[in-house]
Parts: C-alpha cells; sequence; structure tokens
C-alpha cells in the first residue's frame, strides 16, 4: 500500500503531461501562425502610434505591383498589358489595370477642372483663352498628321484643346510615376512599366498573401518565358507580407535547430556522454512543445521578434538538464543505485533548479511592461518556456537517467580550466586584481564609453527581402526614393476626411521649393465640395461665351469645325455633374482610390504622401504647413519612426530594468537569504552588464529597442551561475578549489548552452532576430566569465560570508 500511493502519483503525472502534450500539439497545428504584421513592432506612442493607425487602415488592403523592365519600350508596353490580362483573371485578384486613365472617350473635357487644383486651374485657363487654343490646336494638328493618329481620333474630337491630357500631366502613382493620357504608368524612357493589382482578401492574412503571391508568380514565370528580355517583379504588402512570413519560418526553423545543435553540442561536451544528451533532450522538447501551445493561443500570431522564443526557451531550458544529470551522476558516483540516484538528483536539485528558473522567468516576465506588443509577446513566452521547460526536466531526466546509467559512473577528473581559474584567485592579491578588472567595464562608462543607440527601423524592416528589392528598383526606375511621408486625416466623415486632405495637398502643392513630390487621393478622387468649389471657378471663365472662339481657333487650325461639334457642345453647355466616392469605387479608378482612403473602425482615413525636399529645414517647414492647414492631421512613415522608438527605449529601459532587478533581487533573498551572498550575486550581473556594454560598443553591435531589452533579462539568466557556485560554496565551506571543482563544470556548461540557445539568431535573415542574439549571446559568455571570477575572489575575500584562507 505504501508504494500504490507514489505509482499513482508518477501515473497522474505521466497522465497530465501527455494530455498537455496532445492539447499543445493540437494548438500549434491548428492555430500556431507567424504575424508579418510591422505594427506589433511599434510602441503605442508619438508617431509610432499614427503609423499604427495607417497600417490598420490600409495594411491589409495595399495595392500589389508588378514592375515590368526591358530595353526594347514597345515590347515591354505589351508585356505590362499581357500581365494585367492575366493577372485580372486570377481568382486571387479583384482588379489589375496597366493603365489608369482619369476619363473615358465619352467623358465631357470641361469636367476636367474636378480634378484640377489651382496651379492646374491656372493652366487650363491659359488653355481656352484665345492664344492658348491656337497653341494648343496647333500641337493637336500636328498629332492628326502624325502615323498612328486614328488611334487617338475619337479623343481628339471630343477634346481637341487635350485638356484632359494636362490633368493626365500632373497625376503621379506615389512613386514619382507620371500618368500619360492614356492613363500608363511608365518610367520617361518607356522602358520599365507599372502594373497595379488589388488583390482579394487581407495582406496580413498569412493564407490570403500566400494564394495571391503564388497565383501572380506562376503569371510572371509565364510571362517571363513569353516575353523573352523583358523581368517582372513583383511588389506590394501581400508580396511583402508573404516574404515577410517565410523569412520568419525558416528564422524560427532554423535558429531553433542551430540552437540545440550547438547547446547539445556542450552538454556532449561537458559530460561526454551521448546518453546524457538523451536523457535531457526529450523533456526539452516537451518544454518547447508546451511553449509553443501557448504562442498558439494568440490570436494576432507570432510576432517577428517573438520568434525568437524557442531558441531562448532550448538554451536556458537546457540549464536546468546540466544540473540535474550533474547530481545523478555525482549519486552514482557516491554509490547510489540507479534508482536511489534518481531521488537524490531530483531532491537536491529541485529547489536550486526551480529557483533559478523562476529567477529567469520573472526577469523574462519583466518584458511584459513594453511599449511594444512583440517584446511584451516575447517576454511571457520565454517565461513560461522557462518553467515548463524545467518541470518537464525534473520530472523526465532523473526517470531517464536512471534507465542509462546502469553501468558504474567512473570518478570525475578535473577539468583544464581548474587549475587557472584557482590560480586567479589563490591569494588575495590576486583576488582583488580579479574584482579591479571585472569592475573596470563599470568605469569605463562612467566616463563616458558606452554605446550608441543605433536605428531601430533597420531591425523592425528585415533587409534581403525580393518584394523590397523590387520597391528600390521602382524607386530607382521613376525617380523616387525612401523616406516617404505619411499624412493622415481621420473623421467620422468620409467627405470631411476627404476635404481636409484636399486642403492638405493644395497647400503643399503649392510649396515646390520645399516638397519634392506629392501623392493625394484629391488627384483621382476629390472630396464633393473640392469639385463644386472647382467647378464654380471654371464657371467663372464663363466658357459657353468662349465656343465662339474655340470654333474660330478651330478654322484658323484648319479643321473642320462640324467635325468637332461634341467639344463645341461640352463649352456651351459645361459639364455640372459631380462624381461621388461610392461611383468611382464602381468604375476603373477604384484601384487607386484603394490607395488612399482607408477605415480604422468608424473612423474614414484618407492619407496624402509627401517626399519633402532633403534637408531638416525643408521637412520643419513641411510639418509646419501640414499643421496651419490642419492641426489635427497626423503625420507619420518610417522614416521618422526613430524618435518614437528611442523614446520607447527611453521609457522601457528604466521600467522593465528596475522591475527586472527588483525581482531578481527578491527572488536572491528568497533562494539565498544571505545578504552577503545576494551582494556578491548582484555585484557579479553588475559587473557583466557594464562589461557587456562595454563590448557592444567594441564591437560596434547595434543597440537599439529589440535588443537592448535583452539587457534587463540577462539580470535573471545569468545570476544563476553565481547563486549555483554561492550555494555549493556553502557546502564546500567556502573552498573556492572544491566549490568549483563541484560546481563549476556544470557551471560552465549552463553559461555555454545558454549562449548557444542565443547564438542560434545570429543567423537570421531578421535584423531584430540577430542583433538579439548576439547581445545574449554576448551577455552569456560574459555573466559566465564575471561568475568565474567575482564569486571566487569574493570568498578569497570573505565578501559572501566565509573566507577560504587555504592559500597556497
Amino acid at each position: 500500500m505504501l508504494r500504490e500511493t507514489p505509482v499513482r502519483r508518477h501515473l497522474v503525472v505521466v497522465f497530465l503531461m501527455l494530455l498537455v502534450s496532445v492539447v499543445a500539439t493540437y494548438g500549434v497545428g491548428s492555430r500556431l501562425r507567424l504575424d508579418p504584421n510591422v505594427a506589433s513592432l511599434l510602441p503605442k506612442r508619438g508617431e509610432a502610434s499614427a503609423l499604427r493607425q495607417y497600417l490598420r487602415a490600409f495594411g491589409g488592403t495595399d495595392l500589389a505591383l508588378v514592375l515590368v523592365e526591358g530595353e526594347e519600350p514597345a515590347l515591354v508596353r505589351r508585356a505590362a498589358e499581357s500581365v494585367a490580362d492575366e493577372l485580372a483573371a486570377l481568382p486571387s485578384v479583384e482588379r489589375a489595370a496597366a493603365s489608369v486613365a482619369l476619363q473615358s472617350e465619352k467623358v465631357d473635357p470641361t469636367a476636367a477642372w474636378r480634378y484640377a487644383d489651382q496651379p492646374m486651374r491656372a493652366r487650363l485657363a491659359r488653355a481656352v483663352s484665345p492664344e492658348g487654343m491656337r497653341a494648343r490646336l496647333a500641337t493637336t494638328r500636328a498629332m492628326v498628321l502624325a502615323p498612328g493618329a486614328s488611334a487617338h481620333a475619337d479623343r481628339l474630337v471630343r477634346d481637341p484643346l487635350r485638356l484632359w491630357a494636362l490633368i493626365g500631366e500632373s497625376t503621379t502613382s506615389g512613386s514619382g510615376v507620371r500618368v500619360d493620357a492614356l492613363g500608363r504608368f511608365a518610367s520617361s524612357d518607356g522602358r520599365a512599366h507599372l502594373v497595379l493589382v488589388k488583390p482579394k482578401g487581407q495582406a496580413l492574412r498569412g493564407e490570403d498573401a500566400q494564394a495571391f503571391v503564388s497565383d501572380a508568380q506562376t503569371v510572371l514565370a509565364a510571362q517571363e518565358a513569353r516575353f523573352a528580355g523583358v523581368s517582372f517583379g513583383l511588389t506590394g504588402g501581400h508580396a511583402i507580407a508573404a516574404a515577410t512570413e517565410a523569412m520568419l519560418t525558416r528564422d524560427l526553423m532554423w535558429s531553433s535547430t542551430l540552437s540545440l545543435f550547438l547547446a547539445s553540442l556542450a552538454f556532449l561536451i561537458a559530460f561526454r556522454r551521448v546518453r546524457a544528451v538523451v536523457a535531457v533532450m526529450p523533456p526539452l522538447f516537451l518544454g518547447g512543445l508546451w511553449t509553443a501551445g501557448i504562442a498558439s493561443l494568440w490570436p494576432s500570431g507570432l510576432s517577428g521578434i517573438a520568434v525568437a522564443f524557442m531558441s531562448v526557451v532550448i538554451g536556458v531550458g537546457v540549464d536546468t538538464g546540466v544540473h540535474v544529470y550533474a547530481a545523478l551522476l555525482d549519486a552514482r558516483r557516491g554509490g547510489a543505485s540507479a534508482e536511489a540516484a534518481a531521488t537524490i538528483a531530483r531532491r537536491r536539485t529541485i529547489r536550486p533548479v526551480l529557483v533559478a528558473a523562476t529567477t529567469g522567468a520573472v526577469a523574462f516576465a519583466a518584458l511584459g511592461l513594453s511599449e511594444i506588443r512583440a517584446l511584451r509577446q516575447l517576454g511571457l513566452l520565454c517565461a513560461s518556456g522557462e518553467l515548463l521547460t524545467a518541470f518537464a526536466i525534473l520530472a523526465m531526466t532523473p526517470v531517464l537517467g536512471a534507465r542509462l546509467e546502469r553501468e558504474e559512473v567512473k570518478a570525475r577528473s578535473d577539468s583544464w580550466w581548474l587549475a587557472p581559474v584557482v590560480w586567479l584567485t589563490k591569494t588575495r592579491r590576486r583576488a582583488v586584481a580579479g574584482l579591479v578588472l571585472a569592475l573596470a567595464p563599470v568605469a569605463a562608462l562612467a566616463v563616458g564609453f558606452v554605446p550608441t543607440v543605433a536605428d531601430a527601423i533597420v531591425a523592425m524592416r528585415p533587409t534581403g527581402l525580393a518584394p523590397l528589392e523590387v520597391q528600390q528598383r521602382v524607386y530607382a526606375r521613376f525617380g523616387g526614393r525612401p523616406g516617404q511621408w505619411v499624412v493622415l486625416v481621420s473623421d467620422h466623415d468620409r467627405d470631411e476626411a476627404m476635404r481636409r486632405a484636399d486642403r492638405i495637398t493644395a497647400r503643399l502643392r503649392g510649396m515646390p521649393q520645399h516638397v519634392e513630390s506629392l501623392d493625394s487621393l484629391t488627384f483621382w478622387a476629390p472630396a464633393e465640395a473640392t469639385q463644386r468649389a472647382r467647378l464654380a471657378a471654371r464657371d467663372a471663365l464663363a466658357l459657353p461665351d468662349r465656343a465662339s472662339k474655340l470654333e474660330a481657333a478651330l478654322v484658323h487650325a484648319g479643321f473642320d469645325p462640324k467635325r468637332f461639334e461634341p467639344a463645341l457642345e461640352s463649352f456651351r453647355k459645361p459639364h455640372d455633374g459631380i462624381v461621388t466616392i461610392d461611383d468611382l469605387q464602381k468604375s476603373h479608378v477604384a484601384i487607386m482610390v484603394q490607395r488612399y482612403l482607408g477605415a480604422d473602425d468608424d473612423l474614414h482615413v484618407a492619407v496624402v504622401y509627401v517626399h519633402p525636399q532633403p534637408g531638416a529645414e525643408h521637412e520643419r517647414t513641411v510639418e509646419r504647413a501640414i499643421a496651419n492647414v490642419d492641426p489635427q492631421a497626423r503625420v507619420t512613415g518610417y522614416s521618422r519612426l526613430d524618435g518614437s522608438l528611442r523614446a520607447s527605449l527611453n521609457a522601457d529601459l528604466p521600467r522593465v530594468g528596475l522591475v527586472a532587478a527588483l525581482l531578481v533581487l527578491l527572488t536572491l533573498g528568497v533562494a539565498l537569504r544571505r545578504p552577503r551572498e545576494i551582494g556578491l550575486a548582484v555585484l557579479v550581473v553588475a559587473a557583466e552588464l557594464a562589461a557587456v556594454l562595454v563590448a557592444i560598443r567594441l564591437l560596434q553591435i547595434p543597440l537599439h529597442v529589440y535588443d537592448a531589452l535583452v539587457l534587463p533579462v540577462l539580470l535573471g539568466i545569468t545570476v544563476d551561475e553565481a547563486m549555483f557556485l554561492l550555494y555549493e560554496a556553502r557546502r564546500t565551506e567556502g573552498s573556492i578549489e572544491e566549490t568549483l571543482r563541484g560546481e563549476g563544470p556544470a557551471v560552465i556548461t549552463t553559461g555555454l548552452t545558454t549562449a548557444a540557445g542565443f547564438a542560434g539568431l545570429i543567423i537570421c535573415d531578421f535584423d531584430g532576430l540577430r542583433h538579439l542574439g548576439m547581445v545574449g549571446a554576448l551577455g552569456s559568455i560574459i555573466g559566465l566569465i564575471m561568475a568565474l571570477v567575482v564569486v571566487p575572489a569574493g570568498l578569497r575575500l570573505g565578501l559572501a560570508g566565509v573566507e577560504d584562507r587555504r592559500a597556497a
């Protein structure tokens, strides 16, 4: 009966572990997904919050662009038209167009005033003056006499002054691309065309983005085979989201695989027995699986930075296995049977490893205070993973080890590093020198040798993605450049939001000395109030009175006025209709409207895209102009985020660092309960953090909000080494050599496995993950070195409450 209770308890534990594993497996298989949304990497402050609103309103419905390039303009044009037709037929595409014209052949040319801002209205007024009519009709006559004129005959009959052509010359696509009278987006030399595509579904919904990209790539591959010498590139929200998700998937798979390999290698070298790896890897896998199951509960998916959780959990999770298996081997060397050794190992290590896991977990959990959702997610997952992995290893590794370690375990020989480390603190003088060297980085920081905060935009927007490279080629071909500003105008009334955006556009249009390029909804779909104002300005020109002058100008140019009766009639009765946004949403212009008009919950959001002229003074002037026209308008853009991200770092780092430090200090107090030992452990992490900051400066590792917050986390995950050495020092009554001989191998192994977990992230394509891995691996190695120097030195000097006086 006495044996039934433990057996029953073990069966319950096994059943619960299996049940949790089944549930986690289901969650990972059916719910876990990666979130390519950049918004998860943004804080909720300043211009970053405005960019979050822009991404909510437009990030999921962004237009896709196909860049068509070649050396023969006519061939490139035909290829663009062919691609547009093929893409439009895809089930994953709502519409596609190689040209977007404002007017059809049947539209009255006097309606062109609807799309004319003040400078364009001045040009239109000149065009309908007697002198302007004669000048433009002379050009029209040259067009009629040119080869291929029949293709333009109907359009010229309705609009001999080519008023719509003037409007087309002022319209851009947002990339510096001018739209000709036929509405084609082409470079000035005709060797590059753009095809605009409106995919179905949401760019930030993985299956929608992947379906469109797969379909589009199939079409583009066929078109490349058909049009020799023409290349095609795909970019836009769907393409970037699909490429980002694929990159994050690769990063998660390869980084976790490398972390597992490096941690296993360190474990294997330390114990020199494959069976040790076999005893630790199954529970480590279960801990990772359970943590991934928790990750699957996030409805928005796993963000770019949070992908690091698996590598980190592997690195810190192995630590528990190191101590448990080392204790099992020590018990076997002491003569205990395999089963007894398992019990001894669990009893001996359960308190310190759970304290160590809790210390690391609370440090990770402090990231939950960050303003950035991705970092909160990373912190909570790593905290959960450390605790779950520790539980799994404590439950399984002793049992597995007992079955694997049936044979006699040989006595452990001294490691090669033992003598040099003991020598460093053999005397009090050497111990003092060691402490001075360990604390030298603190002095370096005090005199200003600190790392500089790097540009976080690079870490947030991954480089090397094919769609982003296509985007750069679009800039190169059409004269645009990165650094575009986004001016957001939000209102509960859609037309009011559009009207306010029109006013901002009109103001900026009159500042060419400060504004390099401008792209707005008003070029395609002005607000109804804006249209009425522009048509009123047209009516002030008295076009009906100018019909006779147009007729005379036609005769003067050698045309038969009767042939141009539609144009004359339009002057006699100017078009006065207002085009609503709902009408345009049903027309061929709808594909452009969706670039400028979105929705954020119950708010309508209209945007104006602006490129100020290079220089801080131009930027300040543009900002003031926008604020004067519409104080409620918000200006954002990736180029403007650095200030917000730095502010977020300044807010997060002290808050997260203070909470992490207090929680770690509280955990150390509960675990060690001796003020001097607690003080010595704090001295270790203080020296470590100072050394890490100096090393970051020397190695020029980019430090930004996504990797700097690893620094306070290091408080919890590297203090373990000092804590275990201090535990061992109690057992050896302060003997430095015996402390290092007994616990040193395990401490070195845990330090190396933690570093291995972070090191796996260094191969990631996502810059934020790679930098995080660099800082974490560097901190783990430096933390190990500091523990091996500061703790023995403290023991030699009696800082831990006991002094080793057995100096040579």
